[in-house]
């Protein structure tokens, strides 16, 4: 079992990439990032930015860390498409680059800043971007926070790629339009405004009910969030902040 904090919501608007990454109306599947972008993704995580993140993980200090040359682009489960069966199914949300050091797998997730420059923005335990994007099979990667399931997106189509995933929606690819009406009925009572949105609880569907002692309770999956935080790390800290901690296996 795994636990994650982690939300969707705000990073178009918070980092500015709204144009970059955002579809044409009606569209299903978001519009890729360009492989230039995610290159800039890959040069951030080599950055000493990133290198200083790293040095932050617990019981490696005197280990040295390795970064791989890939990134992915991770999207997330887009509150419009709960919404709105119009709107793009998901919205961009990081870029992961796998790592490692001390014998751990680590992720480093770089995201642009408000002038569209990638930094460095935190670095968690695992690897699970990197073994989603494997099973994506070059289909558009997305996950759904709340319930910790991971996706594959084709024009048509949604995937499961683990077993909240399974759970979530069955063994088999379902159609956009069927895994639309499944969190359409799944999250109608808790959009803006909805007590569990009051209590800060609505898994991406509003940015702004927590505190940033929410940060602090993220247990197995650790993030290292920076002390100091430059735009892009901030506007990331403000995704951690506003998830609540769930718990699932992939």
């Amino acid at each position: 079992m795994r636990r994650l904090l982690r939300c969707a919501a705000v990073l178009a608007a918070g980092l500015g990439f709204g144009l970059a990454c955002a579809a044409p109306a009606g569209a299903a599947v978001p519009q890729p990032v360009a492989p230039g972008e995610l290159s800039k993704a890959t040069s951030a995580a080599h950055s000493p930015d990133a290198a200083r993140l790293l040095a932050k993980v617990p019981g490696t200090a005197k280990a040295a860390a390795s970064v791989g040359s890939d990134s992915h682009a991770v999207y997330a489960l887009n509150p419009a498409f709960v919404r709105d069966a119009s709107a793009p199914v998901a919205t961009f949300w990081y870029a992961a680059t796998a790592a490692s050091k001390g014998g751990q797998a680590l992720t480093v997730f770089t995201a642009p800043d408000a002038s569209g420059a990638w930094k460095p923005v935190n670095v968690a335990t695992g690897n699970t971007e990197a073994r989603m994007a494997t099973a994506a099979d070059g289909a558009l990667l997305f996950t759904e926070p709340q319930v910790g399931a991971w996706y594959a997106l084709t024009a048509g189509q949604v995937r499961p790629l683990n077993p909240s995933a399974v759970k979530s929606i069955g063994a088999k690819p379902i159609t956009v339009a069927a895994y639309q009406d499944l969190v359409s009925h799944r999250y109608s009572d808790k959009q803006p405004g909805s007590t569990y949105n009051d209590l800060g609880m609505a898994g991406g569907y509003d940015t702004t009910a927590a505190t940033q002692s929410t940060v602090a309770a993220a247990t197995s999956r650790n993030y290292i969030v920076p002390i100091s935080a430059g735009a892009g790390a901030a506007a990331f800290a403000l995704l951690l902040v506003v998830r609540r901690k769930m718990s699932y296996s992939d």
